[in-house]
């Protein structure tokens, strides 16, 4: 049927106004055809071709989300060791970990890295501390470890 032309002073509902009429049907917002970049994921250890190719050392007192956040962003630059909350890199630590960049990540690998950023934080001023693996991100080889002053 067509709409009928209104005459005169007719209402265009015969029984009186009805308002507002409550829709039959609510229509939402397609959902976005562009897919969100997802996150790669961390994980606690690597699969077996991993090879390292970055290493970050974050202090132990940054919260799970900070460290989460800088293992991310390390893993978008090309600096081998990225030293986060604090500290700075000895020469020496740096040139004893040269040697394990590259290579397949093995458990042995695992404990030479931690072996030598334990060596190369601690000095005879200050107490040898504690390293443990906080994180990797396989896709990258990259490899983050928190320093635990001793107490």
């Amino acid at each position: 049927m067509l709409p009928q032309a209104l005459s005169g002073g007719a209402s265009f509902y015969a029984d009186g106004p009805r308002g507002f009429l409550k829709p039959s049907k609510s229509i939402k917002p397609p959902v976005s055809t562009v897919a969100a970049v997802s996150a790669p994921a961390i994980v606690q250890s690597p699969t077996a071709e991993t090879r390292l190719r970055r290493l970050v050392v974050v202090s132990g007192a940054m919260t799970p989300e900070a460290i989460r956040d800088t293992i991310l962003a390390c893993g978008q630059t090309r600096t081998p060791v990225t030293m986060a909350g604090g500290g700075n890199a000895p020469a020496p630590m740096l040139s004893d970990l040269a040697a394990l960049f590259g290579s397949t990540v093995t458990e042995d690998t695992q404990k030479k890295v931690l072996e030598t950023v334990r060596k190369g934080m601690g000095s005879s001023a200050k107490p040898l501390q504690r390293v443990e693996v906080v994180g990797w991100l396989p896709s990258e080889g990259v490899m983050a470890v928190a320093v635990y002053p001793e107490s």
